[in-house]
């Protein structure tokens, strides 16, 4: 049964490099997201400490329609060799989440 998720993908830019790495995100890698199936929309976020100063890390909420989030998962890492990639992120720091 298909069902509406979000998915949340947190990431960090390398240190020096965030503008390079928002700027990518929201003028490539959300467009190359939203191209895959089931994805539908894209809301960006930047993480802030309890005193509102941004802690590096960007946040994504996707939202996405599918019957195995497990399968679209994956359908997004196949994907990656297609995608246009950015130099400016932390290859560890990329973590996901299902939201319902």
């Amino acid at each position: 049964m298909t069902a509406r998720y979000k998915l949340h993908v947190s990431s960090r830019a390398l240190p020096g490099r965030e503008e390079d790495y928002d700027r990518w995100y929201a003028e490539t890698h959300v467009a190359d997201m939203l191209a895959l199936p089931g994805f539908l929309a894209c809301d960006r976020y930047r993480q802030l400490d309890m005193e509102g100063r941004p802690t590096g890390v960007f946040v994504a909420l996707y939202e996405v329609e599918t019957d195995d989030p497990a399968a679209l998962l994956q359908s997004v890492f196949a994907a990656v060799p297609t995608m246009r990639l950015t130099d400016a992120i932390d290859p560890d720091s990329a973590a996901f989440a299902f939201l319902q």
